[in-house]
């Protein structure tokens, strides 16, 4: 218990004996992990856009005005049953003739022409939702039917998938970079945690070779230095998570006003706090050993 506990102490002086090289180390550690987090985080964004942009893509199906109700309710059946549909809605002539005088409810021109009118001129609908944006085509060709066809006056997609495919392009091109950085800030962090480390060894040159012609193990030697690798790991993902979470709640409301969606950063990322920021502590610490080691082991052969 002595022993673990003289291994904390010499790792904590050391940590703090060299304060400037530690912030540094600290400093380019946090930008790793930050960039993680920003690749997580726009990943995310990113997703909820698509998602939000492939609920809004749908097939207007608009009947002639003389086909009777039953008949749009056997359309509707047959789109229902296709494997490829994921919901129908239905709007009857009543309902679609309230909504337009609602929407030109400021025009009394269009009111008093729709007035005039003997009976209601326009006809029920159907909105078709798919189950994948990839399936559209498939339902429109069902539709080009005869049996089908001859009873629709007009059928209005609108297809998104242009702009889906240039949200996918952008995030994968952002994806890339920030991947590209994060490798930087990495390597540059083994880099700098050897240095620290060797520098950290130098300063105990003499105590080293001491302890060693005394018969102290390789581990008592060690420790102090790969601990300190595991609180530099400690220190980085602890102030990344300071910084992150006031940037998501800063970020928040953005995405709900700008992508009309309620996905909910903040909550992903406290569901998935463990797996994400566990992950990155892990692999912080994996790579503060790794560079601790390397630096440490030919010190130890006397």
């Amino acid at each position: 218990m002595s022993s673990i506990l003289r291994v904390i102490k010499f790792a904590t002086q050391d940590f703090f004996r060299n304060f400037w090289l530690s912030f540094v180390t600290l400093t380019i550690l946090v930008l790793a992990l930050f960039s993680i987090n920003l690749l997580i985080i726009f990943n995310m964004v990113a997703k909820s856009a698509i998602t939000a942009i492939e609920n809004k893509i749908n097939i207007n199906v608009y009947f002639k005005p003389e086909i009777p109700e039953d008949q749009v309710q056997t359309v509707k059946n047959y789109l229902q049953s296709l494997i490829q549909v994921r919901e129908v809605a239905y709007i009857s002539k009543e309902q679609a003739l309230d909504d337009f005088k609602n929407r030109h409810k400021d025009n009394p021109k269009i009111l008093a022409s729709l007035d005039e009118l003997s009976k209601n001129p326009l006809g029920a609908s159907l909105i078709v939702t798919a189950k994948n944006t990839s399936e559209y085509p498939k339902i429109l060709e069902y539709l080009a039917d005869p049996q089908y066809n001859n009873m629709i006056e007009s059928k209005n997609f609108d297809d998104h998938q242009l702009v889906i495919e240039r949200i996918s392009d952008i995030t994968q091109k952002v994806n890339t970079g920030v991947i590209a950085v994060a490798l930087i800030f990495t390597i540059i962090s083994l880099l700098i945690i050897f240095n620290a480390i060797r520098m950290a060894i130098y300063t105990h040159k003499d105590d080293i070779t001491a302890m060693k012609l005394l018969g102290a193990t390789n581990w008592f030697i060690q420790g102090p230095f790969l601990l300190e690798g595991v609180l530099f790991g400690l220190l980085s993902i602890i102030i990344t998570i300071i910084i992150v979470y006031p940037l998501i709640g800063f970020i928040q409301p953005y995405i709900g006003s700008l992508l009309q969606t309620d996905f909910n950063l903040l909550n992903y990322f406290n569901q998935n706090f463990v797996m994400i920021f566990g992950l990155e502590l892990l692999g912080a610490i994996v790579i503060n050993l790794l560079s601790s080691y390397w630096a440490v082991s030919k010190y130890v052969k006397v």
